[in-house]
This record gives structure tokens, C-alpha cells and sequence, in this order.
């Protein structure tokens, strides 16, 4: 069950109290500027600040939809030996200057000792809106009992502050399983990574929360769920299951949804599933706000004799409703080696073929994130060897990928990193998370994510990295349809 593995290995709760930082709102430092040379875009670093002692983890991003220059980063921050909980970062200038929050806890948003939270994700609506999307837990000590939640923290003033805490799913579970490791009780169940998209148009569902998630059971089911705010995060619909499946039937598989929300207000959900026993990316579209979903079709198959752990995928929407997923997933049955596929729509809504981002490189690739500038599907992810790693940027092309861009270098093997295989991390290798964030303006690619620690001595740090670039001009006026079927395939 979840909450025996990435629960548990993560949200780690203290016995007794204990004092934990305020996290007062701070300046971000600058880690450094490099100009640009050779046609290559300017890259400006921004080293972030976390509370001192604190090991940050799993960032996400944000883009105000009314204002380029406004971003909203989040991420999880591990207190060592003691507890996890959650912080967000916010910019008016393009990343120039960023505030940090306090840190956030359980669902009353503070930094309370009976109160942890992992799984961070934001999105931005009209209106001042910001939801701050997590997965949350609430130690009743009295009565012996953790509340686990699934919801949105709610902003109504760009994020400044939290005044309140949508639940989407909840179950409470004995306290001793996350203190003392007690087993769960035979008809347990749990609850895993929440993703969150906001319909910023200016159709009939505007400003309607979507919220996906997976609700797992004792027995080993699996349910993938899904539900709506229609009050700007506040409450949610009762939960649909999007997809059904088991711990034995995934096989080490995790399902990591991903939400978004095109132009004209379709709501598209993809995730991870297995069918006829290989493992694929599934696509599901609703038109009616969220109220239901329907052509549940694949539309990648994975490497069927690989293995299934790792498997990380990204979901973006153009402006004119183009839709790009990119997806690593390893090549060996019993090694962590993944290469970084991507598939986009055409305007007439059909698939191209799964294209490589980086087709010469035999290197890992890993954690990928994709956002549209314009009509141009950038990607970002890790690349490492046996003697490094690397954050690189690539831009599509036509038919292809554009040439990689390092975005920032570090002198730490693959074997020194751990994400995103949480069960599998070994005592040597530093956790990084599931996922990094990347969004898109016409003037700039912004991507957060952790710069590993060279050593267990030493904390992961917060980044931000802009990519400076020009204006994107759109590759057509014509209107995008529907997503047409296209013949999946897998890639080498």
C-alpha cells in the first residue's frame, strides 16, 4: 500500500514535539547569471531559500494566466529525522525577486508540530487565485489518529496567504503505523500524488479546480480519482474513478497523473496504466467541465520486458490547443536506464510518432517537464552518467528536437541520485522527488527543480533557471480539433 511506502518513507513524524522553523517570508538569492553566446539563449540562476537545515524536494511551477511576470513555485522540504512539510515561493517580476511563505503544514495551512504534507503542486487562476495542491496529514495524538487528505490549500490574494483547505478525499489511519510502525488495519486505505489544473478561460467552467489522485486499498486496488471544485477550490465533487487497477497488475508501476486544460475549456487527464499486460499512457478528454470523461484510449505503449518502476510522464497545452506529453522510462528489465520520449499533436488534433529528445545520447534521462511557448514544446530533464549530471532544456522541432541546452551541471553520478524511485533509494543516494516544474512565457522558459547534494553531509538546494528567449510566433491561426487516434507505438 502507499502509506507503507512513500508515505511512510517520507513523511516521517516526530514522537515527542518539537520546535520547527517558522519560515518567515525571505528574499531569494541569486546563484549566479550566465549571458548567452552562440545563438544560445541567456540563462539566469536563482538559488531559493529554504529553512536552514531543511532538504528541499519535488518542485513544481506555476504562471499567473494574466501575468507573464508572476510565478508561483513550490516544493517539499524534509527537517531531518523529524517531519515534511511544504513551501511556495512567488515572483511579480519574472523571477528577479521572490518571497518565500512560511512553512505549511497539515490542512491548517501553519507550521504546526501535528501537521506534514508532501506531494506539492500549484496552479494559477483569474481572479487572484492560487491553489497549492497537496497531500496532507493532520496527528491527532489525543485520539491516537493521522487524517490523511487529499485538497488544495486556497489563496485568494496571489498567494500571500492560505485561508483555507479544500478536501478532495480523506481517510484516517491509526497514528502508530507513522510513529512506531505498527501494521495497518486489515481494511486500511490510502492515499498518493495529487495533480491540479485551474480552467483560466473565459468559457462557461472558467475558474473551476481539477484535482486527480489515487486511492489505494489493504487488498491491493488501485483507484485513480478525480473531482471538481466549482468554488475556487474551497470543496470538491464527490470523486469519479477515472481507472481501476492492482498493486499485482501494476507491478511496481504508479499511475503520476497529469491534468490540463486546453483553450476552449476540454479538460485532458493522462497517467499510467498497464493493459493486456504492457504498460501504456493513457489519454481521457471531458467537455462538460470535469462531469465526466470519455475516450479512454492509449496513446503510448511502453517498453513491455522493461522495468516498470520510474515510469514519470508530462502533459502541456498550447495556446491553440495542441497537446505534447513526454514520458521517461527505462530500457533494462532490472536497471534504472530511461530514456525521454514525446509525442504533440498536429493542428488537426492527430499524434505525431514518439520522438527522442535527445536520440545520439545512451545517458539516463529522467524526470522529465514540458510546457509550450507559444506553439514550440520545450522539455526539460536530467541527464547523468557515471561521473555527472545535468539539467538540459530542448525545444522541439518539425520533426524533431532541437540541440540540447544546459541549463546547470553538477559533479554527482546517476548512482548518487535517487528519484523517482522512492522504495529503491539506497542510504548513499540523495532524493530529488517525482517531478520538476517548467512553464513558458513569450519571452522566457522558467524551470524549478533540486541541484543534488554532492554529499550526505550536504542539503539538496531550490533553483530556478530562465531560459531568456524571444517572442513565439504561432506555427498556424488555424483552431485545433480533438485529438484524433493515432497508431500507438513504443520507442527504441
Amino acid at each position: 500500500m502507499i502509506i507503507g511506502a512513500r508515505v511512510r518513507d517520507v513523511l516521517c513524524l516526530a514522537a515527542v514535539a518539537v520546535l520547527v522553523p517558522s519560515g518567515v517570508a525571505a528574499a531569494a538569492s541569486s546563484g549566479g547569471h550566465v549571458a548567452g553566446h552562440d545563438g544560445q539563449p541567456r540563462i539566469v540562476t536563482t538559488v531559493l531559500h529554504v529553512p536552514a537545515g531543511t532538504d528541499p524536494s519535488e518542485p513544481h511551477l506555476a504562471v499567473d494566466p494574466n501575468e507573464a511576470g508572476r510565478l508561483y513555485a513550490v516544493a517539499q522540504v524534509q527537517i531531518p529525522g523529524l517531519l515534511t512539510q511544504e513551501l511556495m515561493w512567488r515572483t511579480t517580476d519574472g523571477g528577479r525577486r521572490w518571497l518565500r511563505s512560511p512553512l505549511l503544514g497539515g490542512a491548517d495551512n501553519t507550521s504546526s508540530t501535528n501537521g506534514f504534507s508532501v506531494d506539492p503542486v500549484v496552479a494559477a487562476g483569474g481572479k487572484a487565485l492560487v491553489l497549492f495542491g497537496a497531500f496532507a496529514l493532520d496527528a491527532d495524538a489525543a485520539a491516537g489518529k493521522a487524517i490523511l487528505r487529499i485538497g488544495t490549500r486556497v489563496s485568494t490574494d496571489r498567494g500571500a496567504t492560505f485561508s483555507a483547505f479544500g478536501t478532495a478525499d480523506r481517510v484516517t489511519l491509526p497514528l502508530c503505523v507513522f510513529t512506531t510502525g505498527c501494521p495497518p488495519p486489515p481494511n486500511a486505505q490510502g492515499l498518493d500524488k495529487p495533480w491540479l489544473a485551474i480552467d483560466a478561460t473565459h468559457g462557461r467552467f472558467r475558474g473551476s479546480a481539477y484535482l486527480v489522485w489515487v486511492h489505494d486499498y489493504a487488498d491491493g486496488r488501485h483507484q485513480l480519482r478525480f473531482s471538481v471544485s466549482r468554488d475556487r477550490g474551497h470543496t470538491y465533487s464527490t470523486p469519479i474513478a477515472l481507472d481501476r487497477s492492482t498493486a499485482a497488475r501494476l507491478d511496481g508501476l504508479e499511475e503520476l497523473a497529469q491534468l490540463a486544460v486546453r483553450p476552449d475549456g476540454t479538460v485532458d487527464a493522462v497517467w499510467n496504466a498497464v493493459r493486456h499486460g504492457r504498460p501504456v499512457i493513457l489519454h481521457a478528454v471531458s467537455t462538460n467541465g470535469g462531469a465526466s470523461f470519455h475516450t479512454r484510449r492509449p496513446i503510448a505503449w511502453l517498453r513491455r520486458a522493461a522495468s516498470r518502476s520510474g515510469i514519470v510522464t508530462t502533459l502541456a497545452v498550447s495556446r491553440l490547443g495542441r497537446i505534447g506529453i513526454c514520458w521517461s522510462q527505462a530500457r533494462s528489465p532490472n536497471r534504472y536506464d530511461p530514456l525521454v520520449a514525446c509525442k504533440i499533436t498536429d493542428h488537426d488534433g492527430s499524434w505525431s510518432h514518439a520522438r527522442r529528445i535527445r536520440p545520439r545520447d545512451a545517458s539516463r534521462e529522467y524526470l522529465p517537464a514540458a510546457g509550450f511557448q507559444g506553439e514550440r514544446l520545450w522539455v526539460a530533464a536530467y541527464v547523468s552518467d557515471a561521473t555527472s549530471t545535468r539539467l538540459v532544456a530542448v525545444g522541439a522541432r518539425r520533426h524533431g528536437f532541437g540541440r540540447p541546452i544546459t541549463v546547470n551541471r553538477w559533479p554527482v553520478p546517476g548512482s548518487r541520485i535517487c528519484g523517482p524511485r522512492v522504495p529503491e533509494c539506497l542510504d548513499t543516494a540523495t532524493f530529488i522527488g517525482d517531478y520538476i516544474g517548467l512553464v513558458a512565457t513569450p519571452r522566457q522558459v522558467v524551470i524549478d527543480y533540486i541541484a543534488p547534494s554532492p554529499n550526505r553531509s550536504q542539503q539538496n538546494r531550490m533553483v530556478i533557471s530562465s531560459l531568456r528567449l524571444g517572442h513565439d510566433d504561432p506555427s498556424s491561426s488555424v483552431s485545433p480539433r480533438s485529438p484524433t487516434a493515432s497508431r500507438p507505438e513504443t520507442i527504441a
